[in-house]
């Protein structure tokens, strides 16, 4: 059975605009003295506070008047079969499709996209290797990842066995292991994460590296 293709279709500058949502409006230095003030009105909405940082500059009051992006636009990609998209909620708020493999769904699969660096690759390279218990690498090793083709560059690749403990988990998972690809460009960073019960997710390394093939930037009039 042929796998499933998502297509979406919001321009390219886009990722421009994620790096300058980023950008401060005041001037360092500047001070400014407050000489007014006013009462706050009874009949504003309460404001929403228990919300994620994805959203909340886009409250549900303001929805009419203002839309949310949908980030998902910018890519395109292919589900390799039998994986299928989460209906859980993301968790964090960033991620651009969820997925899930296996009998019971516990092999998982997402693309994250964010602005610029994302923090750079030996952070969050580190990052994923304390989710799994792991010490961290030297710079040294993090020279020394191997790398895969990627959007038509090489991106470092990664492959942890070991404990994994997730955001938000209270325990950890005994017997995982996590493969990751990081693609740095200078408007933006894609993550590629997968984790999942070690013996399954060697058997699904040739999907992981079929997916992250398939991803590419959805460009106009395509």
């Amino acid at each position: 059975m042929r796998s499933p293709t998502m297509k979406h279709s919001l321009p390219c500058c886009a990722l421009l605009v994620c790096s300058l949502t980023l950008t401060g409006c005041g001037r360092p230095g500047e001070s400014v003295a407050i000489t007014e003030t006013r009462e706050i009105s009874t009949h504003a909405p309460a404001p929403n506070i228990d919300i994620t940082s994805a959203t909340r500059f886009y409250d549900d009051a303001r929805k009419e008047a203002q839309e949310r992006p949908d980030f998902r636009n910018l890519l395109t990609w292919t589900v390799p079969e039998g994986w299928k998209e989460s209906g859980q909620p993301d968790p964090m708020g960033m991620r651009l499709v969820d997925l899930r493999f296996g009998t019971g769904g516990e092999g998982e699969c997402y693309i994250t996209l964010m602005p610029g660096s994302g923090g750079g690759l030996e952070a969050n390279v580190n990052r994923w290797r304390a989710q799994m218990g792991q010490q961290p690498y030297t710079a040294e090793e993090i020279e020394k990842l191997p790398t895969k083709p990627f959007f038509n560059r090489d991106a470092s690749f990664v492959a942890f066995d070991g404990d994994f403990k997730g955001f938000g988990a209270e325990t950890a998972q005994p017997g995982y292991r996590m493969l990751g690809l990081i693609h740095s460009a200078e408007q933006a960073t894609i993550f590629v994460k997968l984790t999942g019960p070690k013996a399954l997710v060697e058997q699904n390394a040739a999907a992981f590296d079929a997916f992250c093939q398939s991803i590419k930037p959805n460009l106009p009039n395509q």
